[in-house]
């Protein structure tokens, strides 16, 4: 079967069987941030190697190589999608047909049939702890409910005392972060925002928000890429800046569990691409 993608200034989306819609809207597949996209613009049908792209009466229109569509179009390798201002190229890269390997068994001897056979083995590695108390930064177990050093209680990783804003040895950067301007959603078990970042590293993002969460909160970013689907990554809560602070109002997240796709994603954000840093991330 063929790899059917996108192409869109330099980057790649590739298209799945079935439907792929197109828009402004969260939750589309593959989104753009221009007022000229409506929230559900288009979508892509595709069958097999066969793609074709709809309308789905988007405000101004969808175009193959210039041509409105008006139906239901068939699209071939090459052709030009244009929404608003961004044009999209579709890519068919038909895949090589891998050729048949030939087993040659040899035969096996009566001496080596009777060799004793070395039993398999099994390596476990250790599970490491990375656990850290919210507020001395204390070792702690996954299964403790307060922190044998300091006392501070958080009962599933949410704090139960009044949340800390002012130093926290947890809010130390493993990584310098660079000023980064990106549209997100922060989702926790008590708010839903929309936000913009401040700046971003590879292991965190500072959130601009006058709401806040306290220090120690799970949560999930949605990043809204221009011209790619949205980036999902799960963090904590390491650091909360209230309202007084000489810095603005927000909250410091550290990302947890960290793909590798994500982190090249990441990389290329911050124009990391050829460092060889190794890339740390919490297990948590």
């Amino acid at each position: 079967m063929a790899v059917v993608y996108l192409e869109y200034r330099g980057d790649h989306v590739e298209l799945p069987l079935g439907e792929t819609v197109v828009g402004r809207d969260i939750g589309c597949s593959l989104r753009f941030n221009d007022r000229a996209v409506s929230r559900r613009h288009l979508r892509f049908v595709r069958k097999a190697d066969v793609v074709f792209v709809e309308d789905l009466g988007s405000a101004n229109g969808t175009a193959v190589n210039g041509e409105r569509v008006t139906a239901s179009t068939l699209v071939h390798d090459g052709d030009e999608i244009a929404i608003g201002g961004r044009i999209m190229v579709l890519r068919v890269q038909v895949a090589p047909v891998p050729e048949p390997i030939t087993l040659s068994l040899g035969d096996v001897s009566d001496e080596s049939e009777s060799a004793p056979r070395r039993p398999a083995t099994t390596s476990v590695s250790p599970i490491a702890s990375h656990q850290r108390c919210p507020r001395c930064g204390a070792a702690v177990s996954a299964t403790d409910d307060a922190c044998a050093t300091c006392e501070y209680a958080w009962g599933d990783f949410r704090p139960m005392t009044p949340t800390l804003t002012g130093a926290n040895p947890l809010s130390r950067r493993r990584h310098e972060r660079e000023p980064v301007e990106l549209h997100l959603v922060y989702v926790s078990s008590e708010l839903e925002i929309e936000a913009t970042t401040r700046d971003l590293s590879i292991s965190g993002v500072f959130v601009c928000s006058k709401i806040l969460d306290p220090i120690g909160t799970p949560c999930l970013l949605t990043i809204l890429i221009d011209g790619g689907p949205p980036l999902s990554l799960r963090g904590v809560v390491r650091r909360v800046v209230s309202n007084g602070s000489d810095e603005p109002e927000g909250l410091g997240i550290e990302f947890l569990d960290v793909s590798a796709s994500d982190q090249t994603w990441l990389r290329n954000q911050l124009g990391h691409v050829d460092s060889t840093e190794p890339f740390e991330t919490s297990t948590r």
